[in-house]
């Protein structure tokens, strides 16, 4: 949503959704039936990146909320503004906490509201992670995602939710 030459954070991507749907009763209203029971944490110390997916249970269904953080900062060492994660691979990482407003991010959900709302949007903002989907018509009926806008879905806002109660996301 920022210029060409940066991308987008947890912050932007929930303002757009909250900017494109003002007016639902859903998504960031409805986040706290969802359950996230499982995190995966893959840390990329290489290329300064934290890949995290989400396992979210909510009304008998499962989806896969996923959150790229880009410009992580590793550390060797716990020390002051830092906190620790263990990786998938068993290792324990240390790294500066994450910003929801300056930490830049790739998202995507296997849910039906992201995909069919926000995943061809996410691309053109250059915050999808992974493959584009062709782009979702009514039929010319009505439009999915009239405003055109990137944004989260509630299983997404949940995962963002849990991040921010495990102090992994600055206030």
């Amino acid at each position: 949503m920022n210029s060409l030459w940066l991308e987008t954070s947890l912050n932007e991507l929930y303002a757009s959704a909250d900017k494109a749907f003002p007016n639902t009763s859903k998504r960031q209203h409805a986040t706290d039936t969802i359950k996230i029971e499982h995190l995966t944490w893959i840390p990329f110390q290489g290329v300064k990146t934290l890949f995290i997916k989400g396992l979210a249970k909510n009304e008998g269904r499962k989806n896969e909320p996923i959150i790229v953080f880009k410009d992580v900062k590793y550390q060797l060492k716990e020390g002051k503004n830092t906190v620790s994660i263990m990786g998938s691979n068993g290792k324990k990482f240390f790294l500066e906490k994450l910003s929801p407003e300056n930490n830049d991010v790739l998202v995507r959900c296997s849910c039906k509201d992201f995909m069919y709302r926000f995943n061809y949007y996410n691309h053109i903002d250059k915050s999808l992670f992974g493959r584009k989907r062709a782009k979702y018509e009514g039929k010319g009926l009505w439009e999915a995602n009239s405003s055109q806008l990137p944004g989260m879905c509630k299983h997404l806002i949940k995962m963002v939710k849990i991040l921010h109660e495990s102090k992994l996301l600055n206030q």
